[in-house]
C-alpha cells in the first residue's frame, strides 16, 4: 500500500492523518501535518533516532517554495513554528529532508527558516510599496525586484512564493 493525505495519490484504502503512528522496521513514526508548502504536505517524526523527516517543508539547502495556490505562506509558517516547539519539546536534533544532507541543527535550521520568510515578506511588503500594487504582472515585477540576485532559472519558482506572499499580505488586516 502507499499511504497520502489526498486519495489520489493512494495505492490502496489507507490515508494518513495527524497524530498517526506507523510502526516500521521496529521504528515508531509519528504523522505530524505540516501544510503549507502544499495543502497535504507531512512531516515524520522519529523519536528514538531524535529525528523529524520533513519532505519538502524544510530542505537539506536553500529554502522551500510555497507554490500558490496549493501551498499557502500563513498555513507555511505556523507549520514551521510547531516544528520547532516538537522539536524542543521532544529533544529532536536532526532534520532528514526531502532533497539535501541530514542537518544536525533541526532548531537552528527551523529558526533560519523562519527568519528568512520574514525576511522576504519584509522585502515583498516594500516592493509592492514602491510598485503599482494594481499591476496586472505585480508578481513578476516583485520577483525581478526582490529576487534580482537570484538565478532567473529560479524565478518561476521564486514567482510561485511570491504570488503565496501577495495572498498572505492581502489578508493581513
Amino acid at each position: 500500500e502507499v499511504l497520502a493525505v489526498d486519495p489520489r495519490h493512494r495505492l490502496g484504502s489507507e490515508g494518513l492523518s495527524e497524530g498517526e503512528v506507523i510502526v516500521a522496521g521496529g521504528l515508531e513514526v509519528h504523522v505530524v501535518a505540516t501544510p503549507g508548502h502544499t495543502w497535504d504536505s507531512l512531516c515524520f517524526v522519529v523519536p528514538q533516532e531524535g529525528a523529524v523527516l520533513t519532505g519538502d517543508t524544510v530542505l537539506g539547502r536553500g529554502t522551500t517554495v510555497v507554490a500558490h495556490p496549493d501551498g499557502e505562506l500563513g498555513a507555511y509558517l505556523t507549520s514551521l513554528e510547531r516544528l520547532h516547539r516538537l522539536c524542543g519539546e521532544q529533544g529532536i536534533t536532526s532534520v532528514w529532508p526531502g532533497h539535501g544532507p541530514v542537518i544536525e541543527d533541526a532548531l537552528g535550521v527551523i529558526d533560519y527558516y523562519l527568519a528568512h520568510r520574514a525576511e522576504r515578506l519584509e522585502q515583498v511588503r516594500e516592493a509592492v510599496r514602491v510598485l503599482d500594487p494594481a499591476a496586472p504582472d505585480l508578481p513578476r515585477l516583485v520577483v525581478e525586484t526582490v529576487y534580482a540576485d537570484v538565478d532567473q532559472v529560479l524565478w518561476g519558482a521564486a514567482e510561485l512564493s511570491v504570488r503565496a506572499q501577495l495572498a498572505y499580505l492581502a489578508a493581513e488586516p
